[in-house]
C-alpha cells in the first residue's frame, strides 16, 4: 500500500467520531421520554452513516484500487475515491464544527465546558496538521491559529452553549458550502 494511504486512514478518526457523537446526542434526546421523538432516528441514522457506512466505502476504495480487485469501472472507482478524500476528510473541517455543535447541545445539560473545548481543539488542530502538512504559505498554522484563536476568544467571551450550538451548524454549513466551491474548482482545473 502507498504511503500516503496511511495517512489516508489516518482521516477516519474524525468521521468516526461524528458518528459517536450523532448516536450519543440521539441517546440523550430519547431519555426520559416516552415516545422516540423522530429527531433521535435522524441522528441514528446520521451515526450509522458516518461510523459504518462511510468507513467502510473509503476502506473498500482503498482496497480495490491498491490489489487491482476491482476490475468494473477503474476511472470511477479512482474518482469516486478521489472524491471522497477531498469531501470528507480533506474536508473534515465541517464535521469538526458538527462535532462541537452536537457538544455543545449537551452542554447545555451538562454544565462541562471541557468536554466541548478539549475535542474542538484537539481535533481541530488534528485535522489542521494532518491535511495541510505540506500546503503553501504556511497553512496549516493558519488553520490551528484559527481553532485557537477561536476556541480562545469564545471561551473567553463564556458564550452561551445554545448561542455557541447556533455558531458552530453556521460555521458548519459556511465550511461544506465553501469547500464543495474550492473543490469544483480544483476538479475543473486539474
Amino acid at each position: 500500500m502507498q504511503a500516503y494511504r496511511y495517512q489516508e486512514i489516518a482521516y477516519l478518526v474524525v468521521p468516526i467520531m461524528l458518528g459517536y457523537e450523532f448516536f450519543r446526542t440521539a441517546r440523550d434526546e430519547k431519555r426520559g421520554k416516552e415516545e422516540t421523538p423522530i429527531g433521535s432516528y435522524v441522528l441514528d441514522f446520521f451515526g450509522f452513516l458516518f461510523i459504518t457506512l462511510v468507513p467502510a466505502l473509503f476502506l473498500f476504495t482503498i482496497w480495490a484500487i491498491e490489489k487491482g480487485k476491482y476490475n468494473f469501472g477503474v476511472e470511477t472507482l479512482a474518482r469516486f475515491d478521489r472524491y471522497g478524500v477531498m469531501f470528507m476528510f480533506m474536508g473534515a473541517w465541517w464535521q469538526v464544527y458538527i462535532i462541537a455543535a452536537l457538544r455543545a447541545r449537551r452542554l447545555q445539560r451538562e454544565n462541562k465546558p471541557l468536554s466541548l473545548w478539549g475535542p474542538f481543539l484537539g481535533l481541530g488542530i488534528f485535522i489542521s496538521l494532518l491535511v495541510l502538512w505540506v500546503s503553501p504559505w504556511g497553512l496549516k498554522w493558519v488553520s490551528v491559529g484559527w481553532f485557537i484563536g477561536l476556541t480562545g476568544l469564545l471561551w473567553a467571551l463564556k458564550v452561551k452553549p445554545r448561542t455557541l450550538e447556533k455558531l458552530f451548524w453556521g460555521l458548519a454549513i459556511f465550511t461544506f458550502f465553501l469547500e464543495n466551491i474550492v473543490f469544483i474548482w480544483l476538479e475543473s482545473i486539474v
